[in-house]
């Protein structure tokens, strides 16, 4: 972190919200459920609107579990959390290809977003038994290294399964 103690931004979350047509909860299978492990995968989705000074990180948890050796999905859950940033040098390069910010950045970015998303999904889940599979805590600095080291977008593949 020290790499970013001389560069100075003005960044403030703006907007932070349920994603309603990226959510939803597999009622069948919430019925199906015969108490076995629960997995969470995470992905993430960054777009830039430079007129406003925005960066919008969409951000989604998705819990599955295995019922007779299939994975089964139980719950899709993806908030847009946008974020207005100032004095952008340094901090955030784009073209009309990528969208490319330090990972300083993305770590505040993600540690902001995951904390609202996890209250999110223990109020939409507190009255199931997912109430007993909150959003596990993440080491940014893991998530991070994962995320530089790929090169290219990691996000959750829904036609996987």
């Amino acid at each position: 972190m020290e790499e970013y103690a001389d560069l100075q931004m003005d960044m403030r979350l703006i907007n932070l919200h349920e994603v309603a047509s990226q959510t939803r909860m597999y009622r069948w299978e919430f019925l199906r459920y015969d108490g076995s492990d629960v997995d969470v995968e995470l992905s993430t989705r960054l777009n830039r609107d430079p007129k406003r000074g925005t960066i919008r990180l969409r951000l989604g948890a998705h819990y599955t579990t295995y019922r007779s050796q299939i994975r089964r999905r139980l719950l899709d859950y993806v908030i847009d959390a946008e974020y207005e940033i100032h004095d952008v040098r340094g901090v955030i390069e784009a073209s009309p290809t990528e969208l490319v910010i330090t990972p300083g950045l993305m770590r505040l970015m993600l540690s902001i977003s995951i904390g609202a998303l996890r209250g999110m999904i223990a109020l939409r889940t507190n009255h199931t038994f997912l109430k007993h599979f909150p959003l596990p805590v993440y080491d940014l600095d893991e998530l991070i290294s994962t995320i530089d080291a790929a090169g290219y977008e990691l996000a959750y593949n829904p036609e996987a399964y």
